[in-house]
């Protein structure tokens, strides 16, 4: 980390362009849209700024003078008016910045000018006197648009202006943000003032003493972003990016103005965030994304993504950006010099799944393309504000539609519609008579295992019940790329306690070839949701006789049906198996599936048909998720192991594909494919020439595995010289390591 001694602030301008920058961009071609908006800031005379959670809207007149006070809104309590206000005059301030420093003209540095000298007038950056800045956006967005406007129109100024706005970014801005020096917090707004302080400071480094807001400043930023690759903190997607576009920007500005590079170039910027959004992204031309906790579908991180594409030269990025349908006037504030496009899953190496253990978010898929699908999971350790009450939930989306939904941003309004947005009840999770969790976070992600044909994580949300509970934990596995098994294991502190669980959707529902009425019980195990184009079927394989009902919670009817479903007995522990397989085409989500299930002596034992790929899937799966010796109750399949899954080709008339989960054997018809001393996870593919096998070792183990005396074998691509007829006996040591036997002619 280095330290704010050590800087050289460069000549203005130097927060948004460099001058040199600025002589790239003016000879590239600009977007037509972007002047558009800017002209129509140049000579509007008002402005509108909406507040669709009360309904409300205010008109801005100007010249700009400080908003008057306002009523309180219905069921709020310092509801907070600034904060939109304050950000419509920042993009103003920014957007008319950016016009003149590309075109030079001064009507929209007067035009800055302008609304810089008007915030001066303005008593206070801050909505609530009785707070001060505690809890204000509005003193971040105040801030950025007056260090923004001020280093842009720097040349326009004479001395006395430059003297009242330096004063007003000093006074207004940075010294109520020492309320927060001593504050680590990484709550959003926390975030956002420290970036406005660093930036704010940026501005007049070289005509006022704010080293204290420099140092405070970056000292924040730069553990914010070490924290941020292993806290288990996030408040949503949409939280992330605001806090994030602020500091992408700082990091930025920094750079330009310092050419310190310690904060653009940090592990974060480089490898997190950018998994963390492209692995959560259901389209990038709709810009839309997994709406957990406070968030929404449709978020615009154009401005993110074109930065980590500029900046850090990051080809997924590039490739995001260049999807993305958008006009947003901020991506225009960099050269574009971003890198050739690279799609997600080349750039990731065809990794189309990803678990994040840190914040207990997964996310499996087979792919990016528009007819793919998205299955993410959250089972978080986070307590934060935004966060709701909805550990082990899920969404699907399936192409180009969210099939499986969360409410998304919560109604702060007491009422039912805050019960259903924040509460367990509005989410694809679990109720225990009647109740959901208690507790914000306090759940993990236990285990995890990913390949290309086989996808698991099983998340462990107990805790998140504060004792309703002697355990709750959820499987997911994602077969094949082709279909979902959810595995729900809950322990009952009473047999008779109800366990009901929950799968919300805003499309229509269907079973036995019609569409389900409101409050009506369901018989068949198969269930559809039929979207626009796109289908899910959904088969409630164990127990077989479950209570299934379609209900809707009263006063939040907007936010869809859900199915209940329930447990048919008063059991100690209860099982819920659900199969779901999503469609492309929801007309194909109308021909069933061939599935078995059962569960004997600790192990759930279940068989899908698959025709359409002339396969047939074998699972084994310990309920009590330890190694232990299983037996198929569908063919002679037998593992040690913690789980285990068969994909018998019938047209090879052997198994093409299997996985072994923390176990010693699997055998599969009379015959023995892999043993080994200690545990290990494997995962074999074959073809008509070779077998390759991934082997993940705990510790130094020995295996063994079928091996002609005329097969090759390549150990990691070297040739190995196996003295063995028949069987391939290896001793590796701990870490991964990949067989491959491959067959001669």
């Amino acid at each position: 980390m280095n330290h704010p001694n050590s800087w050289n602030v460069r000549n203005h301008p130097r927060i948004l362009f460099s001058e040199t920058e600025l002589k790239q961009v003016r000879d590239s071609q600009i977007a037509q849209e972007f002047f558009e908006q800017a002209n129509q800031f140049l000579t509007e005379t008002d402005f509108q700024v909406n507040y669709p959670s009360i309904q409300f809207q205010i008109t801005v007149t100007l010249p700009l003078v400080q908003l008057a006070p306002l009523p309180e809104a219905p069921g709020y309590m310092d509801f907070p008016y600034w904060t939109m206000y304050s950000r419509a005059i920042e993009e103003r301030i920014t957007v008319l910045s950016t016009a003149y420093a590309l075109t030079e003209d001064r009507k929209y540095g007067d035009k800055v000018k302008e609304y810089l000298l008007a915030l001066a007038k303005f008593t206070r950056w801050y909505e609530f006197s009785n707070r001060g800045a505690e809890g204000n956006l509005s003193n971040a967005h105040f801030t950025l648009a007056a260090a923004i406007g001020y280093d842009s129109i720097y040349s326009l100024l004479n001395e006395q202006e430059r003297n009242i706005l330096q004063q007003a970014i000093l006074a207004n801005g940075l010294q109520p943000f020492e309320i927060d020096f001593e504050n680590q917090d990484s709550h959003n707004i926390i975030a956002s003032k420290r970036v406005a302080m660093l930036i704010g400071a940026l501005s007049i480094a070289d005509e006022q003493d704010v080293g204290q807001y420099l140092t405070n400043a970056y000292e924040y930023l730069f553990a914010y972003l070490e924290d941020r690759l292993t806290s288990p903190e996030i408040e949503g997607l949409l939280y992330t990016s605001v806090a994030i576009r602020h500091i992408l920007m700082a990091a930025d500005a920094l750079n330009r103005a310092t050419g310190d590079a310690s904060l653009i170039g940090h592990d974060y910027f480089q490898t997190f965030l950018p998994e963390l959004f492209l692995y959560m992204l259901g389209n990038a031309k709709k810009q839309s994304f997994v709406n957990f906790s406070d968030s929404f579908y449709t978020l615009d991180i154009s401005y993110l993504m074109g930065m980590l594409a500029q900046r850090n030269l990051h080809p997924a990025a590039s490739w995001y950006f260049q999807q993305a349908k958008t006009n947003h006037s901020h991506v225009l504030l960099h050269p574009k010099r971003m890198p050739d496009p690279i799609a997600p899953g080349e750039f990731f190496n065809k990794q189309q799944s990803k678990v994040i253990p840190s914040i207990g978010w997964a996310a499996f898929r087979n792919g990016w393309d528009k007819e793919s699908h998205l299955l993410a999971f959250a089972s978080s350790g986070s307590a934060k504000g935004h966060n709701h009450y909805d550990q082990n939930n899920f969404v699907l989306h399936v192409h180009d539609e969210w099939l499986m939904t969360n409410p998304g941003y919560q109604d702060y309004v007491p009422g039912p519609r805050n019960t259903f947005t924040t509460g367990t009840v509005g989410h694809n999770a679990m109720l225990i008579n009647g109740g959901g969790q208690t507790e914000l976070g306090r759940s993990r992600i236990a285990d995890w295992y990913l390949s290309p044909s086989y996808d698991f994580c099983t998340g462990d949300a107990t805790d998140a019940y504060n004792g309703a509970v002697k355990q709750w934990k959820r499987a997911i596995l994602h077969i094949d790329q082709g279909y979902f098994l959810i595995v729900d294991r809950v322990g009952k502190i009473n047999p008779e306690d109800r366990v009901s669980f929950l799968f919300h959707t805003t499309s229509s529902v269907i079973a036995a070839g019609r569409q389900l009425e409101l409050n009506e019980s369901i018989d068949s195990n198969h269930v559809i949701i039929a979207g626009g184009q796109a289908g899910a079927s959904l088969y409630y394989c164990y127990p077989e006789q479950t209570k299934k009902t379609l209900e809707q919670f009263p006063g939040a009817e907007e936010y869809g049906t859900y199915i209940a479903v329930e447990p048919d007995g008063n059991l100690q522990e209860e099982f819920l198996v659900t199969l779901i397989v999503p469609h492309a085409d929801k007309r194909l989500a109308d021909k069933p599936l061939d599935y078995q299930v059962d569960r004997n002596y600790g192990t759930i034992s279940i068989k899908v048909d698959r025709e359409d790929f002339g396969v047939t899937d074998y699972l084994l799966f310990a309920d009590s998720q330890e190694s232990k010796q299983m037996t198929s109750e569908h063919t002679d399949f037998q593992v040690n192991g913690e789980q285990a899954w068969v994909c018998f080709n019938h047209s090879f008339q052997q198994p093409k594909k299997w996985v072994l989960i923390n176990g010693t054997r699997l055998d599969f018809d009379g015959k023995g494919y892999l043993t080994a001393d200690k545990n290990l996870t494997a995962r074999m593919e074959r073809d008509r020439q070779e077998r390759k096998y991934w082997l993940e070792l705990m510790e130094e183990t020995a295996i063994v595995i079928p091996c002609r005396e005329s097969d090759v074998v390549l150990l990691n691509n070297q040739r190995y010289e196996n003295s063995k007829t028949g069987i391939l006996e290896l001793v590796l040591p701990k870490g991964e390591t990949v067989v491959q036997v491959i067959q001669q002619d």
